[in-house]
């Protein structure tokens, strides 16, 4: 560390060319927006190359693009994934003569980013109803923006090289349609969240740390002012129902808004939220649907292609089929019990990796916005009756002879 330290004074006191060269980069504008989605391009979380698998178009920014709030105006969703910061020994040129050091520069691209101004940007962004997707190392940029996370010990870098039994929960088992997945962990110093504030715990573990065995959540969701976050501390694999999940649950999140939207009008309570689409191979896509008691809705939008939709049972008999060319559906399922069932999506067409959401939820479908009309309307009689009841003794005041 003191070597780094004389490195960087020999610089400021020589006035090395980095510094005229971050003067230039201040001004520097984003590159021209031509998709809707943004990926920070990161060193370790190869999400792009996710992106491209799936066929997804994103443009890709730089860390420092992020200094600036309006550079992510017009996004649906970002990626920060682990790996997108320059570490300071990457930025130094070095000159030597056999093997004598001559000099030490920063190199003329080098600039250091304003971690303060980036945290505001992500803060703004998703308040404002953007989905974002932070990964590994990137945790600290989330964290500076909503200091959602607890650590082990107030240490983050706690996770040690292992194979890992994680414990899916909510929209993740419901996706993959299993209990738990194995995940491997290839490098020391992985993030180790105790808790997330706020949250929704997509999967959790017990692990392997320096300081015995702990367990915390592996991938978070959190809601925030009108958009959403989801975080995960694994990023080791490229391509796994883990990892499509994550993906297209930021990706796709817009898909989700009218038929949350839809339920809410409803007033029903969601249970599933899912976004996926069907890849080249794939003949068809397959996830479970929690069901309560009573009246059940599923709510169905494509982006742009058709499926015909099956219900199944859970033991895999078919309940109903639909095969019908429309784009947004809806389906009501009575359940006698807390139960569950399949939802499996075949696709019209030979085009593949459009991309579709699902949304459930439970409850009866009275009449739209029946719990909001019954409230403003009891509201209403409470405001009458106070009305009536001033009028009739306080404002023509109490009459009558006294007797005494």
């Amino acid at each position: 560390m003191k070597k780094w330290i004389a490195i960087i004074s020999i610089v400021i006191i020589t006035g090395g060319p980095g510094f005229s060269a971050s003067m230039r980069t201040q001004t520097e504008k984003p590159a021209h927006r031509r998709n809707r989605i943004a990926v920070i391009k990161g060193r370790y979380d190869k999400v792009d190359t996710v992106l491209d698998n799936f066929h997804i178009p994103y443009d890709v920014l730089k860390l420092k693009d992020l200094e600036n709030p309006s550079s992510v105006d017009g996004y649906r969703a970002i990626f920060v994934p682990s790996g997108i910061d320059t570490p300071l020994e990457e930025s130094l040129d070095f000159f030597a003569s056999n093997v004598r050091y001559k000099s030490v520069a920063l190199k003329p691209d080098f600039y250091e980013v304003d971690k303060k101004k980036i945290a505001r940007t992500i803060w703004r962004f998703i308040k404002s109803g953007g989905s974002a997707y932070f990964s590994g190392y990137s945790f600290e940029y989330l964290q500076a923006a909503f200091d959602i996370f607890d650590y082990f010990a107030g240490f983050p870098y706690m996770g040690m090289p292992a194979r890992v039994e994680a414990v899916l929960d909510h929209d993740m088992a419901r996706f993959s349609m299993k209990g738990r997945m194995a995940l491997y962990f290839d490098h020391p110093g992985w993030i180790a969240v105790k808790s997330a504030k706020d949250s929704e715990v997509m999967a959790h573990a017990s692990y392997e740390t320096p300081r015995g065995v702990r367990t915390g959540p592996v991938s978070v969701f959190a809601r925030r002012g009108r958009g959403e976050i989801l975080y995960t501390c694994y990023d080791s694999t490229l391509f796994s129902p883990f990892r499509r999940f994550n993906v297209y649950r930021i990706a796709g999140a817009y898909l989700l808004n009218p038929l949350e939207d839809m339920a809410k009008k409803w007033n029903q309570r969601i249970t599933a939220r899912l976004v996926d689409s069907i890849q080249r191979y794939e003949s068809s896509r397959m996830y479970r649907i929690d069901l309560e008691k009573g009246r059940n809705a599923v709510y169905f939008h494509s982006a742009g292609d058709f499926y015909q939709i099956d219900f199944i049972n859970r033991d895999k008999a078919l309940i109903e089929s639909h095969d019908l060319f429309e784009r947004d559906q809806a389906f009501f399922i009575t359940s006698k019990s807390n139960d569950f069932c399949y939802i499996r999506l075949y696709p019209s067409t030979p085009a593949r990796y459009g991309m579709f959401a699902i949304v459930s939820a439970s409850g009866m479908r009275i009449f739209p916005y029946f719990y909001q009309i019954m409230a403003a309307l009891t509201g209403a009689l409470i405001i009458a009756s106070a009305v009536a009841a001033y009028r009739l003794f306080l404002a023509k005041g109490y009459t009558g002879r006294w007797r005494g």
